[in-house]
């Protein structure tokens, strides 16, 4: 993995383990920035939980594919978050969700970028 693509896999990673780790800390702040209200009772443990453990998984994995050079510790945050795009589709399509144009492209630059190093390697 040369020099540059291993310093993307590291932002990557800390990025995403620092959100995963805002979803712990304060739940409120990184809710708004996604453009989501924070749930009450229940809807609030399912939000936190999930979303801390999609950053956190993406995030870690992605540092201990960055630190030992081993692709396969990419593909599952590669899966993770290009699911996430996939189900954003399915959101717009299926349910009538807002397109996140945004999001989505950031997902699946996220996720080509981390297969390309995989496959690299």
């Amino acid at each position: 993995m040369d020099r540059f693509l291993n310093i993307l896999t590291y932002a990557i990673g800390f990025l995403f383990l620092f959100n995963g780790l805002l979803w712990l800390i304060s739940p409120e702040n990184i809710a708004s920035s996604l453009g989501m209200p924070l749930l009450t009772g229940h809807g609030l443990s399912t939000q936190i939980g999930d979303l801390a453990s999609f950053f956190l998984v993406v995030g870690i994995f992605s540092l201990i594919g960055a630190y030992t050079k081993k692709p396969y510790w990419l593909y599952t945050p590669a899966a993770l978050v290009g699911f996430a795009a996939l189900s954003r589709i399915i959101a717009y399509l299926a349910h009538g969700a807002a397109l996140s144009t945004d999001k989505i492209l950031v997902e699946v630059a996220v996720m080509s970028i981390l297969l390309f190093v995989a496959k690299k390697n």
